[in-house]
Parts: structure tokens; C-alpha cells; sequence
């Protein structure tokens, strides 16, 4: 911060400095000797008034020199033209307030440093000089501008775009088909789009996610988690929770006793896995992972007056999901680190109801935000399920009797926690 104030200090110094060699020589161009009051710059008031309007152009042998304080840029285009006998046209969309002093250059050097430095558009056709609003509002603007059509390789257009300055979203264009933005504008300003592009549109950071999906049950995640409930590098690790609620920790490395246990889990049929999958994905990108069913459900829909005559019924088929979901979105940070936000969900669907025919949907789910570091582990427990299944048994004929057939059917229901 210092420094760029000294920095500025220094500059206007200098600009203070050359007004004031530039009055001197102007003053002994005509054979007059400046005053020193003269020859210093004018205060930005005078007894309380606003500065007025000062416009100085000079031809040399040397250059064109130009000293102007706010005056309007087409008043000061007109005398230079007029001044130096060029053949200047000059949009009547032009509307600036020009400060400037440029000493000893060539006309066509002026023209294009106000050009540049206020946003205009410059060209030279068959001799004749013109001049126009940069973004191109009018005709005449647009014939002294270019267009430029870039194709973001990483970046969606749309994305681009909005990465832009705000002023310029405005004339920016998009092509949705070839990923492309596109403006119209001088060859100053799209030199600049093409280089803040190039800012953005960089690959992001590929993220390798091996998952590992274990149902338990209950007893088995009960003595997994006594038996693995350890901590690592300060940070604890449970499995699952007595309460029941989800629990997500991060560890440096799993033991090859892990896995073993596992395996051994998993052949007495305690625990099963439900996928291994490895997923790669970007930096900022989903990945998900959907182990279930799908189940279609048929549901009659009546069209019609809904008074029963002449109404016209058709059957609607829907289906629903039913399984284990995982959501997962990584971030890349600093240090080695990864952000990730974990989505996990588990859904059942219990037995159609007799009334509606339709089954009832139980979901548990929870999200989440964790930091851990490249190489480390996400232990997501407690997402608990609790099902009831019931199995009913009747002695053929028997069973159907009016009264007596009770004394031959049996229902036995259970309770599966997983």
C-alpha cells in the first residue's frame, strides 16, 4: 500500500513538472516571457471557482504537442485535426472529458494513446482517421471494431462470461454449441478478453475416490465398533454411534487389520458390501453413486367431469429409488488438502399399503463438510435402518375355513436393524 502511493506521488510530480516545461515553452514560441505565475499549473479552483476548460495543441518540428485539461473530446479531435491537417471522423457517440499532455509525438501516437486510454475504437481507412465508442452501439462503431470467438476448453461459456467484468457481460455472447464466448470490440479490448481468458480457462485438479459401501448388523456394528473405536493423530474414529446418530470422521491410514476383520464380518454373514467403486472427478464437480432399485409403481388417473360418467381412466406408471446414495463433491485446497462435502442416504420400501396399493419410502440421510488431507479416509456411520418384516403361514384348505381356519395360520414378524 505504501509503495503504491509513493509510486503515485512520484507520477503526478512528474505530470506537474512537464505542464509546467510545456507552458515555458509554449510562452517562448511566442515571443513572450512567462511569469512564474504563469508557469505554474492551475489550481483545481480559483476563488472558489471550478477550474476552467484549457486546450493547448502546438506543431512542431519535432512532433505534435497536446496540453488539455477537461475539455471535450470532440472539441479537442476537431483542433487537432484542424491543426495538424489530418482527415479525421469522428462518431457522434464520442461523449469523454479529456486530460492529457503529450509532448513532441506523432498525431497518429496521440490518437492512439486517447483511443486506448478511454475506451475508443481507432482505425486508419485509405488515409482517412476514425474514431468511435469502443463497444460497438452503432454502425459506424461496429465497422471499426473486430470480433473475436474464443472456445474455453475447461470453463463453460456461460461460466466464462460471468467471470468477465460486469460491464462487459453485457456485450458478451455465448455459443452454447461450440462452448465459445464471443465480443465485438476493438483489437485493444479484445486483446485484453483473450488474456483474461486465458486466466481462467485452466484445467481443475482431478480427484481419484475409492468408496467402500458396508452394510452391518446391528450386533456386528456393535462389536466392530468396540473393536475399532481407536484414535489417530488426535482425531477420533467411530464406526457407529449408541444413539444412533451419523458420524463422520476422517483417519490418516485404515490397518490391513481392518479389512480382515472385515472379510471375516462379511463370510458370516454379518456385514455385506454393497460396491467398491473408484470414481475420478474434478475439482468442484459431484460425483455420485446410486446402489439400489428402482421399483415402478402403477397408479390409476381418471380424466373427466371426476363424477363418475363418461370420465376416462388410465394407468400412470412412476418409479422410485430405493437404496444406498452417495453424494460427494471435492474441492481442492492448499497445503495438500481436500474439502469435501458427503451426501450419504439410505431408503427402504416397505410393503404396498392394502388401501392405496402404494408402498411407504423411509430415508435417512445427512450432509456434511470435512477437510482431510490427499490419501485420507472418510468413515461415515450411524446411518441406521430399521425394517420390519412379517412372513405369514397357512396349512393349505385348512387355513381358509370360515372360524376354524385361524387355528391353522401363523404370522411371525421380525425386526432387522442394519
Amino acid at each position: 500500500m505504501c509503495t503504491r502511493i509513493r509510486i503515485l506521488a512520484v507520477a503526478l510530480l512528474i505530470v506537474g513538472l512537464t505542464g509546467t516545461i510545456y507552458a515555458q515553452e509554449v510562452a517562448q514560441r511566442r515571443g513572450n516571457s512567462p511569469s512564474p505565475a504563469a508557469a505554474q499549473p492551475s489550481s483545481p479552483e480559483n476563488n472558489g471557482q471550478p477550474q476552467q476548460p484549457s486546450l493547448e495543441v502546438t506543431v512542431g518540428t519535432e512532433g505534435v504537442s497536446v496540453f488539455a485539461v477537461g475539455v471535450d473530446a470532440q472539441e479537442l479531435l476537431t483542433r487537432l485535426a484542424k491543426e495538424t491537417g489530418i482527415r479525421l471522423i469522428v462518431d457522434d457517440t464520442v461523449r469523454r472529458t479529456v486530460t492529457i499532455n503529450l509532448v513532441n509525438m506523432p498525431v497518429t501516437r496521440i490518437l492512439e494513446i486517447i483511443a486506448a486510454a478511454y475506451g475508443l475504437s481507432y482505425r486508419e481507412v485509405n488515409g482517412i482517421f476514425m474514431l468511435s465508442e469502443g463497444i460497438p452501439r452503432s454502425p459506424s462503431s461496429y465497422l471499426l471494431s473486430d470480433i473475436d470467438t474464443i472456445t474455453t476448453q475447461y470453463v463453460l461459456a456461460p461460466n466464462a462470461k460471468s467471470l468477465l467484468p460486469v460491464f462487459l457481460q453485457d456485450h458478451v455472447k455465448t455459443n452454447a454449441e461450440q462452448n465459445a464466448v464471443i465480443l465485438s470490440a476493438p483489437p485493444e479490448v479484445l486483446k485484453k478478453f483473450r488474456e483474461d481468458i486465458k486466466q481462467f480457462d485452466i484445467p481443475a485438479a482431478q480427484i481419484m475416490i475409492d468408496v467402500l459401501m458396508v452394510e452391518f448388523t446391528d450386533s456386528a456394528a456393535r462389536e466392530f465398533r468396540a473393536q475399532w473405536g481407536w484414535s489417530n493423530d488426535g482425531r477420533s474414529l467411530t464406526v457407529d454411534s449408541p444413539l444412533g446418530q451419523v458420524v463422520f470422521r476422517s483417519v490418516t491410514t485404515l490397518p490391513t487389520e481392518f479389512f480382515t476383520s472385515l472379510r471375516a464380518l462379511v463370510t458370516q454373514g454379518k456385514a455385506r458390501v454393497h460396491a467398491n467403486p473408484r470414481i475420478a472427478t474434478v475439482s468442484g464437480q459431484r460425483a455420485s453413486i446410486f446402489i439400489g432399485k428402482q421399483r415402478y409403481l402403477s397408479t390409476p388417473v381418471s380424466i373427466g367431469s371426476g363424477r363418475g360418467e363418461g370420465d376416462f381412466f388410465f394407468r400412470q406408471t412412476n418409479f422410485i429409488d430405493a437404496g444406498v446414495r452417495l453424494n460427494i463433491t471435492p474441492w481442492t485446497g492448499g497445503e495438500g488438502e481436500i474439502i469435501v462435502d458427503v451426501q450419504p442416504e439410505i431408503s427402504v420400501l416397505s410393503a404396498p399399503d392394502p388401501k392405496t396399493g402404494l408402498p411407504d419410502k423411509s430415508t435417512r440421510r445427512a450432509n456434511t463438510t470435512v477437510r482431510v488431507r490427499d490419501g485420507e479416509t472418510i468413515i461415515i456411520g450411524g446411518l441406521i435402518q430399521r425394517e420390519l418384516m412379517s412372513t405369514k403361514t397357512r396349512v393349505p384348505v385348512l387355513g381358509d375355513i370360515p372360524l376354524l381356519g385361524q387355528f391353522f395360520r401363523s404370522e411371525d414378524t421380525k425386526e432387522s436393524v442394519t
